[in-house]
């Protein structure tokens, strides 16, 4: 009965179906998926079912999951033949063209209708954060994070989506004492060299965004002992340049 968190697998089945090999993933244990599902990689969708099919695995909603679930009922309503606005909106635009959604609308738009409204309703539901007690740790899941600035009576459920789902924090950036803070979104080689491809651990935030639809890992980790588990990426490896490589 074991409890793992992963983030950021962007449509990276093949890297995530080799993890759930790897550790072996049964039907007694728990995973946490702390954001976007969805984008860059090749099957979003074939991934985004084979997760929803799964019930002892749950989502966290990212920025890219935030597009689908904005846009699918609308997607539905294009499908059906019955307008196609949304190349008006610029957010839409901003998915597409920023963000790589060109691929996830593609799939989107090939499902049969069930499927699609599979989709909407599970992310109707699904959380912006999580809390998880594990022997005696208080763990937060949320797919980006939180800024610094918040007030000491700060709460989480008074927080803004936005902040959760886009902030781009620092590497030790938690407002909360009663907490660890598991995050993704940020890849970890941002953080510097000793951390490319690899899940951050930090005192009081973990990182575990570890850049697969970039070219490195897809990283897993299991809350019960800490143990970090990894699958190499398939996508080719993006160049990154390093502080210490600046001139």
């Amino acid at each position: 009965m074991a409890t793992y968190v992963m983030s950021d697998l962007h449509g990276c089945k093949s890297e995530f179906d080799q993890m759930l090999e790897k550790i072996s993933f049964s039907p007694s244990d728990t995973m946490w998926i702390v954001g976007d599902i969805c984008d860059r990689g090749t099957h979003s969708m074939e991934l985004l079912l084979q997760i929803i099919s799964m019930k002892n695995i749950h989502c966290i909603i990212g920025n890219h999951d935030e597009w689908l679930k904005k846009f699918s009922r609308e997607l539905i309503i294009m499908k059906k033949g019955l307008y196609d606005r949304c190349d008006q909106r610029e957010d839409y635009i901003l998915w597409r063209r920023a963000n790589s959604g060109d691929d996830t609308i593609e799939q989107f738009l090939a499902l049969s209708y069930t499927k699609c409204m599979d989709i909407l309703n599970y992310w109707k539901k699904a959380p912006y954060y999580q809390y998880l007690k594990l022997n005696g740790k208080q763990y937060l899941l949320v797919h980006a994070g939180f800024f610094m600035d918040h007030k000491k009576n700060f709460r989480v459920k008074d927080a803004d989506k936005t902040e959760m789902i886009w902030a781009y924090v620092e590497i030790d950036d938690n407002p909360f004492d009663d907490c660890i803070m598991i995050v993704g979104h940020t890849p970890t080689f941002f953080y510097g060299r000793p951390y490319d491809g690899k899940i951050c651990v930090r005192d009081k935030i973990i990182h575990i965004d570890c850049g697969c639809v970039y070219g490195r890992n897809l990283g897993c980790l299991r809350l019960d002992d800490m143990q970090e588990f990894y699958v190499p990426s398939s996508y080719p490896h993006k160049p990154f340049m390093f502080p210490d490589e600046y001139e």
